[in-house]
């Protein structure tokens, strides 16, 4: 992504996705009203859904911009990253009942997308590509092997997971007991 002064303007970018950007903010409404309900664990989980309507809307407008975008949608863009940051951020220590048995899905969801991004490189080497039979039709081994590589960055991602749910859930209680 470049900033370009003829790239896509905020305004154009705002008209596209619209829906989109007001969807993320009936969420965040709906997230911030619910935390206050009289059943409290009903209001937990109601925002907790909400939040993660929340990041996945976030993730879509994030594949919607343009490759050329105006200073004020480059900057918007960022707006967009650290606002969710924080939010993201808010919502591990508030919700850390929730946290403590389930840290390990996103992490393993963000080990997935680490060892992935890593690997999607390699891909390209023509004795991978040979070896898989990318772009052709594929033969019993290939699928075997291609279900074998799958299993174990999953497997692998769920181990480095559960390694580290522990100690960051131990960061993040510490972080929340500081900020009571």
């Amino acid at each position: 992504m470049s900033i370009d002064k003829d790239g896509m303007s905020l305004k154009e970018f705002i008209n596209e996705n619209h829906s989109l950007l007001s969807a993320m903010a009936i969420f965040a409404t709906i997230a911030a009203l619910l935390g206050n309900l009289p059943i409290r664990w009903m209001g937990i989980v109601l925002s907790f859904i909400s939040i993660a309507g929340i990041v996945i809307i976030w993730h879509e407008i994030k594949s919607q911009l343009p490759e050329k975008m105006s200073p004020k949608l480059f900057i918007f863009r960022y707006i967009l990253l650290w606002g969710l940051g924080a939010l993201i951020f808010y919502w591990l220590l508030e919700f850390r009942d929730i946290w403590h048995v389930f840290l390990f899905v996103p992490l393993t969801i963000l080990f997935m997308y680490v060892i992935i991004s890593t690997i999607q490189p390699i891909r390209e080497w023509k004795i991978i590509r040979y070896v898989f039979g990318i772009g052709k039709e594929k033969n019993r081994f290939q699928k075997a092997l291609k279900i074998l590589v799958i299993a174990v960055v999953a497997y692998s991602s769920l181990y480095l997971a559960a390694l580290f749910s522990v100690p960051i859930n131990v960061i993040l209680d510490g972080i929340k007991n500081a900020f009571r």
